[in-house]
C-alpha cells in the first residue's frame, strides 16, 4: 500500500516538472482554462492505483472550476459578469393575489382588473321597468351596475319599455280600426292596450233602438220595435184614410193610415168609409127636398142634424115639408 502511494507521489512530481514554463514555445496540451488575477491554473494528471489516469487541479483560484480534455468550462462555473435568465428584474417584484377591482394588476398577468369575482353577478340598477335589472362590472377601477336591457319604444306587453315608470303609457299600439265581432253599431272598434294586450273595444256600446236604420241594441236587428213611433197622426187622407200612427220605415218616421178605404159607404156610422170626401152618400131612401117617408138619421149629415138637433119627427114619422123647409135653413139645400 505504502508502495503504491511513493509510486503515484513519483508519477505526479514527474509530470509536473514537465509542464512547460510559459513563452517557452511548446505546450504539452495539458493546461487548462483562462488564467486568473492570481496566476495560471495548470492541471497535473496523476495514475492512481488502479493504473487509471486522473486530472488533479493545481494553483489559480480555488473557485475556478477544472477543465475537461476539450477545454470546456463546467456549466456550474459562473462568472460575475454574467446574467442567469432566473434573475429577477425590477418589473418582476409583482406579488401575485387575487384580482381586485381597484384599477391594478393584482394577478400580475398584464392585465388590469380582469376577471374580478365582482363581476357578473345580477344587481339592481335603481332604474325603473325594463332597465332596472343588471348585472356588474368593473369599469374604471369601480364595481357599476350595467342595466341588461336599453329602454326602447313602449309596446302593449304589461311591461315598462321606455323605463319612465308607468306601465304601457300612452295606449301602445292602439288607435287602430278593428272588428269587434259583435253586431249592429256595437261591430267597430278601436285597438285599444288593457293589461299588457290589445283588444278590440267598440267605438259605440248599446243603447235603446232609435229610428235611424241601424241596429242600435246590438242584438242583430235593425229599427225592430218601431222605435219612436206609435203617435196619433194625420195622413192627409179623406175620411177614414186620414186618420193614421207613426211608424218607423225605411229609418224614418212616417203617418200610416190605420185603415183603408172600403169599397162601398157603409150607412149609418157616420164616417166617410169609402174616403171620397162624403159621409153616408148614398145611404137616404130619398133626397132631403123630397116630401117622403122618413129618413134614417146618419143617412146624410143635413138629415142626422135635423132628426137629432131640431125635429125627430122626420126620422121617425115623416119627411114631411117642414122637414123640406129645415134642410133648406140648417142645411143650405137647394130644394
Amino acid at each position: 500500500m505504502r508502495a503504491g502511494l511513493l509510486a503515484l507521489s513519483i508519477a505526479t512530481v514527474a509530470l509536473a516538472c514537465s509542464v512547460d514554463p510559459p513563452g517557452s514555445g511548446f505546450s504539452s496540451g495539458l493546461t487548462f482554462g483562462e488564467p486568473d488575477d492570481s496566476g495560471p491554473a495548470t492541471t497535473a494528471v496523476t495514475t492512481n492505483g488502479d493504473g487509471e489516469t486522473e486530472s488533479l487541479p493545481t494553483g489559480g483560484d480555488s473557485d475556478q472550476g477544472s477543465g475537461n480534455l476539450d477545454g470546456d468550462t463546467s456549466a456550474d462555473d459562473t462568472s460575475d459578469d454574467d446574467t442567469s435568465d432566473d434573475d429577477t428584474s425590477d418589473d418582476d417584484s409583482c406579488m401575485p393575489s387575487d384580482e381586485l377591482c381597484d384599477g391594478m394588476d393584482n394577478d400580475c398577468d398584464g392585465e388590469i382588473d380582469n376577471d374580478t369575482p365582482e363581476a357578473g353577478a345580477p344587481c339592481e340598477t335603481g332604474m325603473v321597468g325594463l332597465c332596472a335589472a343588471g348585472t356588474t362590472a368593473c369599469e374604471n377601477g369601480a364595481v357599476v351596475c350595467i342595466p341588461d336591457s336599453a329602454a326602447t319604444d313602449e309596446v302593449c306587453n304589461g311591461i315598462d319599455d321606455n323605463c319612465n315608470g308607468p306601465i304601457d303609457d300612452n295606449n301602445p299600439g292602439g288607435g287602430e280600426d278593428c272588428d269587434t265581432g259583435m253586431p249592429g253599431v256595437c261591430a267597430g272598434g278601436l285597438t285599444e292596450c288593457t293589461e299588457g294586450a290589445l283588444v278590440c273595444a267598440p267605438q259605440f256600446f248599446a243603447i235603446p233602438e232609435q229610428c235611424d236604420n241601424l241596429d242600435n241594441d246590438c242584438n242583430g236587428q235593425v229599427d225592430d220595435g218601431n222605435p219612436e213611433g206609435g203617435a196619433a197622426c194625420n195622413t192627409g187622407g179623406l175620411g177614414i184614410c186620414g186618420v193614421g200612427t207613426q211608424q218607423c220605415v225605411g229609418g224614418s218616421l212616417s203617418c200610416q193610415q190605420n185603415q183603408m178605404a172600403e169599397p162601398d159607404e157603409i150607412c149609418g156610422n157616420n164616417l166617410d168609409d169609402d174616403c171620397n170626401g162624403q159621409v153616408d152618400e148614398d145611404c137616404c131612401a130619398h133626397d132631403v127636398c123630397d116630401i117622403g117617408g122618413p129618413l134614417m138619421s146618419g143617412c146624410d149629415p143635413c138629415v142626422t142634424t135635423i132628426c137629432n138637433l131640431i125635429d125627430s119627427f122626420c126620422c121617425t114619422d115623416q119627411w114631411d115639408a117642414f122637414c123640406v123647409a129645415n134642410a133648406v135653413l140648417v142645411c143650405g139645400a137647394s130644394c
